[in-house]
C-alpha cells in the first residue's frame, strides 16, 4: 500500500516537472510574440503618427501584460531619465526564458532605437519585425512540439515509475 502511495507521489512529481518544462516554452513564445506585436505597433506609429517612444510604450502596455510589458516599462523609465546605457538595457531584457541570441537581439534593437536617422530607423524596425516574426514562429513550433512532448513524457514517466513500484 505504501508503494502505491509513493508511486502516486512520484507520478504527480514527474507530471508536474513535465508541465513546468512546457510552461518554459509557452512563456518564451509569449515573450517573443509580445516583442513582435510591439514592433508592429512601433512600426505603425513610426510610419503614421510619429509619437515618442515613451508614449508608444505606455499605449502598448496599457492593453497588454506579461514579462515583456514589464521590461519595456522599465526601458521607458530609463528613456525618461535620459541615461540610456547598453549595459542597463541588456540587464532589462535578460529574460530567463530566452536564448542568449534572442536576448542579444532584443537588447541590441532597444540600444540602437533612436540613434539613427528616420529612414534608417524605419528600415531597421521593418527588418527587426521580420526577424522577430521568424523567432516567434520558431518559438511557437518549439512550444507545440517540445513543450507538449515534455508534458506527455513527464506523465508517462510518472506512470512507468508507479507501475514499477506497484
Amino acid at each position: 500500500m505504501l508503494d502505491l502511495v509513493f508511486g502516486g507521489i512520484l507520478c504527480a512529481l514527474c507530471t508536474y516537472l513535465g508541465m513546468v518544462a512546457k510552461q518554459y516554452y509557452d512563456k518564451r513564445y509569449a515573450y517573443l510574440k509580445d516583442f513582435a506585436d510591439f514592433l508592429s505597433v512601433l512600426l505603425d506609429n513610426m510610419t503614421y503618427t510619429k509619437d515618442n517612444i515613451v508614449y508608444v510604450i505606455e499605449k502598448y502596455t496599457g492593453q497588454n501584460k506579461g514579462q515583456f510589458c514589464k521590461d519595456i516599462n522599465e526601458y521607458a523609465s530609463i528613456v525618461k531619465s535620459g541615461s540610456v546605457d547598453a549595459k542597463d538595457i541588456s540587464d532589462i531584457f535578460a529574460c530567463k526564458y530566452l536564448k542568449k541570441t534572442e536576448k542579444a537581439y532584443i537588447s541590441t534593437f532597444f540600444s540602437t532605437l533612436g540613434t539613427m536617422d528616420y529612414d534608417s530607423q524605419l528600415a531597421r524596425t521593418k527588418l527587426s519585425l521580420a526577424e522577430s516574426e521568424k523567432l516567434r514562429d520558431k518559438a511557437y513550433k518549439d512550444s507545440k512540439s517540445t513543450g507538449v512532448m515534455f508534458s506527455k513524457l513527464g506523465l508517462l514517466l510518472g506512470i512507468a515509475i508507479m507501475i514499477i513500484l506497484a
